[in-house]
């Protein structure tokens, strides 16, 4: 020590600045050490790369579609894989039924009563709800007539209906009371027996799909002028008792591609119908009667179809009359979400077959056009 503080060859001043150096490295050290030998604390922050067996998940929102003319439209719909799949509820609407005239003579005849659905059957049955517009009385004792615009079918068709998973049909049509009110009240039971909820003469029919109250009403506007402020009054109840409110109606002028109104036949226009019934508090219209298929119009993010043409019917005199689409409705947590339209035909024994692309692209390009022409109205 006596050589370290001589000063002959280090001052002392250097000395003790190295001392006071190597003192403070050493404290440094133990703090170090003491820091590193604490235990974490519950709310220390871990970074995720601190460990390989730890892995941040961030979950996406699901991706749902927005509804739009060009999604109707195109050539294929948009897949739902990450949607959840127990608010998706599917609906089906053909266009007119009408198993009358030469169908039900054909039916009684020779084919029998299943011979108009087997190759739809498959399909429709396959949905979480199937609607038609049931044009026609069925009932027991149904004369077989095979002229004149007096329909009705005799009781069987209800074997091709339920073969098909037929759930709704729609009654509010021109031709449901050619009968009278006892065929129309029998075609009721008929239904109803067989498990099938109708629409029509103020009534709602109701049918709960995965926890979803779907309704649904139905009107006519052939032959009459349609009651607006009862009609819509009856619209807004009605969405009060349910989830979806879905409103068939019989409108417009025959064979046309664009809803237009006809004279006392058809006084309405089906534009500004259809605008009332949205407006009321419909979430989808199912249009029908023109025979054609017509286009459809979203209206306040709501869509209005104005005709499915025909599905089951004896009209063989011309390729557009024989000629319809069926519409699938997807709805995800009450909301629809995708709507793809599938073309039919039916042949010279009133049976309908899906088409094609190929064979159906003129069918849907021809509503396309349609729709595209509204949208500019």
């Amino acid at each position: 020590m006596g050589k370290i503080f001589s000063g002959k060859n280090r001052p002392l001043k250097l000395v003790l600045n190295g001392t006071i150096l190597l003192v403070g490295l050493i404290v440094i050290l133990a703090l170090i050490k003491i820091q590193t030998s604490k235990p974490k604390s519950q709310t220390q922050v871990v970074s995720p790369v601190a460990t390989s067996s730890t892995k941040v998940v961030v979950k996406k929102p699901p991706q749902i579609p927005k509804l739009s003319l060009e999604s109707i439209f195109a050539t294929e719909s948009a897949k739902l894989p990450d949607l959840d799949q127990s608010k998706i509820v599917g609906l089906i609407a053909t266009g007119d039924v009408i198993p009358a005239r030469g169908v039900n003579w054909l039916a009684a005849t020779k084919v029998g009563f299943n011979f108009a659905w087997e190759k739809t059957a498959d399909f429709l049955k396959k949905a979480d709800l199937t609607l038609i517009n049931l044009e026609a009385p069925i009932f027991a004792g149904c004369p077989v007539i095979m002229t004149g615009f007096t329909f009705c079918g005799t009781d069987n068709h209800i074997q091709g209906m339920t073969l098909a998973g037929v759930d709704v049909a729609s009654l509010a049509n021109n031709h449901i009371g050619n009968f009278g009110s006892d065929g129309t009240n029998k075609t009721i039971k008929l239904l109803t027996d067989n498990g099938i909820e109708y629409s029509g003469f103020d009534h709602l029919g109701i049918k709960e799909v995965k926890g979803v109250k779907f309704g649904f009403l139905a009107f006519n506007g052939i032959g009459v002028t349609l009651p607006k402020d009862g009609m819509a009054a009856e619209i807004a109840e009605s969405k009060k008792k349910v989830d979806v409110l879905i409103v068939s109606v019989h409108w417009g002028k025959e064979y046309e591609s664009l809803p237009l109104t006809d004279g006392n036949i058809a006084p309405d226009n089906p534009v500004e119908i259809g605008h009332l019934m949205i407006d009321s508090g419909a979430d989808l219209i199912i249009g029908n009667h023109p025979h054609w298929v017509q286009g459809v119009e979203l209206y306040k993010d709501k869509l209005i179809t104005y005709a499915h043409g025909n599905f089951i019917f004896d009209q063989t005199w011309s390729e557009e009359t024989k000629e319809g689409v069926v519409g699938e409705y997807t709805f995800y947590d009450k909301k629809l979400i995708q709507v793809h339209y599938r073309p039919t035909k039916f042949d010279n024994q009133y049976q309908p077959r899906f088409l094609t692309q190929s064979e159906g692209a003129h069918i849907l390009k021809r509503m396309q056009a349609a729709s595209i022409q509204l949208a500019k109205q």
